[in-house]
């Protein structure tokens, strides 16, 4: 169970039923697993289901309803629905195709209004359907905007890795791997490289020249859960002229005041250019570390953020409530 971590074993009754009562849990939506002999194993009857990638295999979701028959934040209510849909682009700086997950808010298709961007991205072992998928992030947002909360926005999830979309043709093997080719930035890792030039030079562009998108660095956001966080945090803090509101789930960095010297440099300058820097993680969550050296980084330099230490693990539960949390603190 997602929950807890922890393993429960199931009996088999006289039918030859295997089963197992757990909880109570809070209400909420989280992913389970069989184990079978060895073999981890998905729910064939359940289609709701968590997309795996490279070491993180699948999973089945499941979801706890309220007591009281309420509808959730993440659920979808009985208000004006936004649109997701998926763009196929071929990248310049990666040489091949991939694809972005979209959301647009509800009257975008019907108006010729402009709409701020939140770029959100995906953590290891997720892919770029993975915030609407497991996320719920379209639903959360047509809560959010229908309520009256958040600012109706557009939000792109691209995918994280420098490599071809899924599913759009033979898979592209050997080196060098696409973006190799690609020359570092400071504060950029190698790993990172590939993907940060991906968004600016390829993805941006893309969204700006198809989408009735607001123009300007206030305008758009970046954000993302542990490795979209460690994303955020490298390609934000290097390109403020670029985001000027960043969201850090479950990610943070050591050190940023050396890694990051430019950012660093004029606390009173980054205060006025930046609308918000906003950081959350659970007291559980191994991730813990990392952002509690972000925070204290930005706390010595006098640089204005805001710190949410949560209960929870690094899991789908509490990225769900972050966005339900942030989205409407964007584009203020």
């Amino acid at each position: 169970g997602e929950l807890d971590g922890k393993t429960y074993p199931m009996t088999k009754d006289e039918a030859g039923v295997w089963s197992i009562t757990v909880g109570p849990w809070a209400p909420d939506v989280y992913n389970y697993q069989f184990n079978v002999d060895g073999i981890v194993a998905m729910d064939p009857v359940n289609p709701s289901v968590k997309l795996g990638f490279g070491a993180f295999p699948p999973a089945n979701l499941v979801e706890v309803p309220t007591t009281d028959g309420a509808l959730a934040f993440y659920d979808a209510k009985n208000v004006p629905h936004g649109t997701v849909r998926i763009e196929t682009y071929h990248s310049k700086s990666l040489g091949v195709p991939r694809t972005l997950w979209i959301y647009t808010p509800p009257g975008y298709d019907s108006g010729n209004q402009r709409y701020p961007v939140l770029y959100l991205l995906h953590g290891a072992g997720n892919v770029d359907s993975s915030w609407m998928m497991t996320g719920r992030a379209n639903l959360i947002l047509d809560n959010l905007i229908a309520e009256g909360k958040a600012r109706p926005m557009i939000i792109v999830n691209p995918l994280g890795y420098a490599r071809q979309g899924v599913s759009l043709g033979p898979e592209i093997t050997g080196t060098p791997t696409p973006g190799a080719g690609l020359t570092a930035q400071a504060g950029i890792p190698p790993q990172t490289v590939g993907f940060a030039n991906d968004l600016l030079k390829d993805v941006l562009p893309f969204v700006e020249s198809k989408f009735r998108t607001m123009r300007g660095p206030e305008n758009r956001a970046l954000g993302g859960l542990s490795m979209g966080g460690g994303h955020t945090v490298q390609i934000g803090l290097n390109n403020t002229d670029t985001f000027r509101s960043l969201v850090v789930m479950s990610a943070g960095a050591q050190n940023a005041e050396t890694t990051y010297p430019a950012f660093f440099a004029d606390a009173a300058a980054i205060n006025k250019k930046m609308k918000l820097l906003w950081i959350g993680v659970g007291k559980d969550d191994f991730a813990l570390n990392g952002s509690n050296a972000l925070a204290a980084s930005l706390k010595t330099a006098g640089i204005n953020h805001t710190f949410r230490l949560t209960e929870g693990r690094h899991e789908w539960v509490i990225w769900r409530h972050y966005l339900n949390e942030v989205a409407p603190l964007l584009f203020r």
